[in-house]
């Protein structure tokens, strides 16, 4: 569930109402978006869409949803901090205060000077934190920390915990890092040999790849700290060959290690076929008991996604998230709809 549904105390009453309607188990709901805190933190600052000023999303939330017996998850995305056309106003926002934590680009530039055209054209969606700073770790941590133990909240769920779609890891900390345990500078690697440049880019997304990983492991230590036992999952992409060469989320790995307690596979391209190919390697490479098809409604009709939810099912996964509430209820009968479709008898020319 996005943000934007915690703007007005009365949708939280009425996505409440909803969702306890649906039947669903639970909701995960995007309680840090870019920067910004939709809870009472003392770390982030105030959201800019609330008019009310000091209102508590979360925690009028938490008390509704738990009454109705729907678990709530709250949703921080992490190294994705910023999207707008202008750099954020408030000075307590992290790219204000740690413009040093922000990823660097090839060229050497921070992510904030690259223009929305220039994001759209690369498809890059907003400003990212270099996950191989220290200081970048332990403030995800430390929110994550102060969510837990100020909500009773039945998780913590990780978005956008990975590398954007381009290449970073240019920034001065970045490098030394790298260079201090390998010995070598990734910003000068194109003057490298052919064969000691694949030893050295090898050795580069080992290094990322780790620095991300190190980010989930201190956010999964500050919650052993103060609620032993929560719930940690993570929204993560279903290729996970691209989720490891590009984009450095070794979320695999993350489950086999115990780091994550389920992922969220984002299910989300539009074609039946895609999503069934995807769930299917999934399922092999990693089993079924702790992933989570993330099915899209905002891109598909709601026959579609019957299909896709259908296919998991049949494919083992015992629950699927939708993605996303707001989807589903901007036309009044999409959710209808799509039960109508979970709930007919399939025919023999449906095919998955």
């Amino acid at each position: 569930m996005l943000r934007n549904s915690l703007v007005d105390a009365d949708d939280i009453t009425r996505l409440v109402e909803r969702a306890s309607a649906m039947k669903v188990k639970g909701l995960i709901v995007q309680v840090v978006g870019r920067g910004d805190g939709w809870y009472r933190s003392d770390l982030l600052p105030y959201p800019e869409p609330i008019r009310e000023r000091g209102r508590d999303p979360l925690g009028e939330l938490v008390p509704l949803a738990h009454a109705a017996g729907l678990e709530v998850h709250a949703w921080m995305n992490c190294c994705l901090v910023w999207s707008g056309k202008k750099l954020p106003s408030d000075p307590r926002h992290v790219i204000r205060q740690h413009p040093e934590w922000v990823a660097r680009l090839e060229d050497g530039r921070p992510m904030t000077r690259m223009s929305p055209r220039e994001r759209e054209k690369r498809m890059v969606e907003g400003v990212f934190l270099s996950p191989a700073h220290p200081g970048v770790r332990t403030y995800l941590a430390n929110v994550a920390h102060e969510i837990a133990s100020r909500y009773p909240v039945d998780g913590i769920h990780l978005d956008y915990i990975r590398q954007p779609s381009v290449a970073i890891g240019f920034d001065p900390t970045s490098r030394a890092r790298f260079a201090m345990e390998y010995g070598m500078d990734p910003a000068m690697f194109g003057r490298l040999p052919v064969g000691e440049r694949a030893r050295a880019d090898s050795a580069w997304g080992a290094f990322q790849l780790g620095q991300v990983t190190a980010i989930v492991q201190e956010v999964r230590d500050s919650l052993n700290a103060v609620r032993p036992g929560i719930e940690l999952s993570a929204a993560v992409l279903a290729d996970t060959l691209t989720a490891v060469k590009r984009n450095r989320q070794a979320w695999s790995a993350w489950l086999r290690d115990g780091l994550l307690d389920r992922a969220f596979a984002m299910c989300y391209a539009p074609l039946v076929q895609t999503v069934m190919q995807q769930l299917s390697a999934m399922s092999s490479q990693v089993g079924t008991l702790r992933l989570v098809p993330g099915i899209a409604i905002y891109n598909t009709s709601p026959s579609t996604a019957a299909a896709k939810i259908r296919g998991a099912r049949e494919l083992g996964f015992g629950t699927v998230a939708l993605y996303s509430y707001d989807s589903l209820w901007e036309r009044q009968d999409s959710w209808d709809r799509l039960r109508s479709f979970l709930l007919a008898p399939r025919s023999p020319e449906e095919t998955p």
